[in-house]
């Protein structure tokens, strides 16, 4: 074997050590002025789990600003945001994304009374690294503990909740909002190893059917855990109404767009929350080449609801599509992902009779174009019935009704699926008939399941506070829920 002339290795170690040696100064300076600043803080919260991390955080953040924090926040996903006292800052990110973006965020908004964070790290080791070095929490919340990033978090459930527990830093309060009774023994195992304390969340029977109310219970937790009385009854219900879903109704059929919450154990939350009488449905399943051990989960899924009897078919749009239907025991339509074609596959699932129900995964071209077809054809559905409204309220209101035009709407192809967007975007246990544990994060109206719904008007909520007469938890329900009740 021919090895390098010894000078030349030498020409290049000391090239390297000489790069080290000017960068370290720099590195060592950053990293004093991010332990400064998460020194100075009087509370930090880091946000983990599987689902609801956005929603979760950006809503600690409400509620700790309307009750007087200088509070900073900052929520990863598809949309990255820091969020410093109800302003939005987004995050312009390259093509790589580093831990490190933690402190250059942070460090552009000063000192702060409060830190809320959103864990983004995918595997055991930079989840524990964001929790030692760029959050060092005060509570630590685990959202739940449902199945994705089975490849690098671990290959089941009790896998993954031993790989969120091992990343709590000692001495460290855990809220838990996992329901499940042996996952929580687990982690409760596992958290007495680290040497962490842990709360559990409890959801009230009539709320346990709403997915993702064990975050809006989880927050009454936190703040209990930092002193902080809980919400008000009417701000826990009106967050509550929040993560309530509802069929989108269209003029030809019905349709809900669970795609963004990525995993079965959710899912099939949302598929309960909506169905009645054992209704059937229609899945319309989009798979990524990058996520297959999620596109496993959804194959052992959709039998298991074939099973059942809660479907009769699928649709499947993305990579390996064709193998997925050959190896399935359901019956599977193929579709193309050409974003063009969104609106007419869409049709066709609607065509069959069924309300359809989307699943699997979000970021891509096709499924921003199929979003915008479902808008469209969402807000044509309320024209219509606006339309039939007017004409049952008497000859004069009828007549101006059909000077509009007729109920016959012509959908053309959107904008949106010609739009060339580089940013385009894996022991499974049958969780419709065992896994009745799931909140889950909700669909794209809770953001960004990534859930991000209830957002604060920062000048709204400035105004509202100068009202004479208005109390704190008014001010509160208003910042954190973007309305008044």
């Amino acid at each position: 074997m021919n090895y390098p002339p010894i000078d030349r290795t030498r020409d290049v170690v000391t090239t390297a050590a000489k790069r080290l040696e000017s960068l370290t100064p720099e590195i060592v300076r950053r990293g004093s002025i991010h332990r400064s600043q998460l020194a100075e803080a009087d509370v930090r919260i880091v946000v983990s789990g599987t689902r609801g991390k956005s929603g979760m955080t950006r809503r600690i953040h409400d509620v700790l600003c309307a009750r007087g924090y200088d509070t900073y926040a900052k929520i990863t996903g598809n949309h990255p945001l820091s969020v410093y006292n109800g302003e939005e800052h987004p995050i312009e990110r390259g093509e790589r994304v580093t831990l490190y973006e933690n402190a250059s965020e942070l460090r552009s908004f000063g000192p702060t009374d409060a830190l809320v964070l959103e864990n983004q790290g995918i595997t055991d080791y930079t989840t524990r690294l964001m929790n030692e070095t760029f959050g060092h929490p005060d509570v630590f919340v685990i959202t739940n503990v449902r199945q994705d990033h089975r490849d690098t978090l671990g290959g089941n459930r009790a896998a993954i909740a031993r790989s969120f527990a091992r990343a709590v830093p000692r001495d460290t309060c855990v809220v838990n909002g996992e329901r499940d009774p042996e996952l929580r023994a687990y982690l409760e195992r596992e958290l007495d190893y680290v040497g962490a304390s842990v709360r559990h969340v409890d959801v009230p029977d009539e709320h346990r059917d709403i997915p993702g109310a064990e975050v809006v219970y989880g927050i009454d937790e936190v703040l209990q855990a930092i002193g902080e009385p809980a919400l008000s009854d009417p701000l826990r219900e009106s967050l509550l109404d929040d993560y309530r879903v509802e069929w989108i109704k269209l003029p030809r059929g019905r349709v809900f767009n669970a795609a963004s919450v990525n995993d079965v154990e959710s899912t099939e939350m949302i598929r309960r929350a909506l169905v009645e009488d054992d209704e059937v449905v229609q899945p319309l399943l989009y798979l990524r080449e990058d996520r297959r051990a999620r596109t496993a989960s959804f194959h052992t899924y959709l039998a298991e609801l074939h099973r059942i009897g809660a479907i009769e078919q699928a649709r499947v749009v993305g990579s390996d599509a064709e193998l997925f239907a050959e190896k399935s025991d359901v019956p599977v339509i193929v579709e193309s992902d050409n974003p063009d074609h969104a609106g007419s596959i869409l049709e066709s699932a609607l065509d069959d009779g069924w309300p359809v129900l989307i699943m699997g995964n979000t970021v891509a071209s096709f499924m921003r174009a199929l979003e915008a077809e479902i808008d469209q054809r969402s807000s044509a559905y309320e024209l219509i019935e606006s339309q039939r409204s007017s004409r049952s309220a008497g000859p004069d209101d009828r007549m101006r009704a059909d000077a509009t035009g007729s109920d016959e709407i012509e959908f053309g192809p959107s904008t949106a699926a010609r739009a060339d967007d580089p940013t385009a975007e894996s022991g499974v246990l049958p969780p419709s008939v065992q896994l009745t544990d799931a909140g889950r994060e909700q669909g794209n109206r809770a953001t960004g399941l990534n859930v991000e719904g209830a957002e604060s008007n920062g000048d709204g909520v400035a105004e509202s506070a100068k009202s004479e007469g208005e109390s704190a938890d008014e001010r509160e329900r208003t910042t954190v829920t973007g309305r008044s009740s």
